[in-house]
């Protein structure tokens, strides 16, 4: 359908939502989209690359049932904590399960769900602009391709990250998926977080998630203002492989590495009448841990149950509920300024918490009193210094 806009633009294509991005936040929206009392509505998905890859690994904790729990790869009713004195713990959890999923599965269900339901255009492009008037929003691709609609849902937005009155840390990870010829692993027990490696004075960890006593995933991580060497991954992960899990024979079966932004830059998720950023690009990643698959699927079902009730995407939070954004940037502030070994804060958090009313903390679930009850937990003198140094920071912004 050919129409035009108030700017005289040529539109390929009216819909009456727009996805920019068809990774997990974009695909996302338009299974809720599709499984909602909106299912009639016409759906353009803009992604450049084919979803035909095993190209990430979500791992997240849960108390209830995921809506993607049918094709979870893993899941743990335990884990296991290591310090960087090389003492581990096993985590009594509660009513918490840690899941596992892979990307490759996650696509092959949304995709083969969304194509069942049809009324879904898909258009392998990038987006190169998103344009609006009084009256709709037109995105023109790399292609020189132009659609449009009421309301375009944006996950291609990029982060500045270089205002220096914010914290802009990275979590960058590299892992492997490895197979061994002899029974090895655990596969009820995951290494949720093992902080037994050369820290080098930042934070740095392991996690080992077994799917099977002869195949696990590992994957090195970091929480840090940059990245390192390619190689230096590699070195890192065969070192941990070699001397700490002692194994020699052993095959890769698959390699992943990513960047997430761990920044409190203020975003916007709502910067247009006709445009709603989702995913990390609308503020869903936690700042303070780098999560952004649970906090993803519960905003996007919040929008989607606006969107049937009232036909607008807004919705707004509290300004009590944005409490949680100041806890991220006063961690992030203490790893940023070194204040606190980062492997003996999260210790420190665990041996003085139960791991359950952590995991329900950083999921910003808490109420104000068992906050508190955490924070006296923490090494008070560094934190509060911290608390400081973030409101002249803000204030300064």
């Amino acid at each position: 359908m050919t129409q035009q806009n108030n700017s005289s633009l040529v539109v390929e294509g009216s819909y009456d939502y727009i996805i920019c991005g068809g990774g997990m936040a974009g695909l996302s929206l338009a299974y809720y989209l599709k499984t909602s009392t909106l299912a009639h509505q016409s759906i353009l998905i803009i992604e450049p690359q084919e979803k035909d890859k095993n190209d990430r690994t979500w791992a997240f904790w849960e108390s209830h049932i995921n809506t993607f729990e049918n094709i979870l790869f893993k899941k743990w009713s335990s884990v296991r904590f290591g310090d960087a004195a090389g003492n581990t713990q096993v985590l009594d959890i509660g009513n918490y399960q840690y899941k596992l999923l892979r990307g490759i599965d996650f696509y092959n269900f949304v995709i083969g769900e969304l194509n069942k339901l049809g009324n879904i255009q898909w258009v392998k492009d990038s987006v190169n602009s998103i344009n609006e008037d009084s009256n709709f929003a037109t995105v023109i691709t790399q292609n020189g391709a132009r659609f449009q609609s009421n309301y375009v849902f944006d996950s291609t937005y990029k982060l500045k990250l270089t205002n220096k009155n914010n914290h802009n840390l990275l979590q960058h990870f590299k892992g492997y998926v490895i197979q061994t010829d002899k029974p090895t692993f655990n596969p009820d027990l995951p290494d949720m977080m093992n902080f037994g490696i050369e820290q080098h004075n930042e934070c740095r960890f392991m996690y080992v998630l077994p799917f099977d006593e002869y195949t696990t995933i590992i994957e090195y991580t970091l929480f840090t203002e940059r990245l390192l060497e390619k190689k230096e991954y590699d070195i890192e992960l065969k070192k941990y492989i070699s001397e700490k899990l002692q194994l020699e024979n052993y095959q890769i079966l698959e390699e992943e590495f990513g960047i997430i932004p761990m920044s409190d830059e203020a975003t916007n998720e709502f910067p247009s009448k006709h445009v709603i950023r989702i995913g990390t690009a609308g503020g869903y990643t936690n700042p303070a841990t780098g999560y952004t698959f649970q906090n993803t699927q519960k905003r996007l079902k919040r929008i989607v149950e606006s969107l049937e009730k009232t036909g607008s995407p807004l919705i707004k939070d509290t300004w009590f509920k944005k409490r949680f954004l100041f806890y991220s940037s006063v961690l992030l502030n203490v790893l940023e300024k070194k204040r606190i070994p980062a492997a003996d804060v999260f210790a420190r958090l665990y041996e003085r918490n139960s791991p359950s009313q952590i995991f329900k903390f950083l999921d910003g679930e808490t109420n104000f009193w068992e906050e508190i009850k955490i924070m006296y937990s923490t090494e008070k003198p560094k934190f509060i210094a911290a608390v400081f140094d973030v409101i002249k920071r803000k204030m300064l912004h």
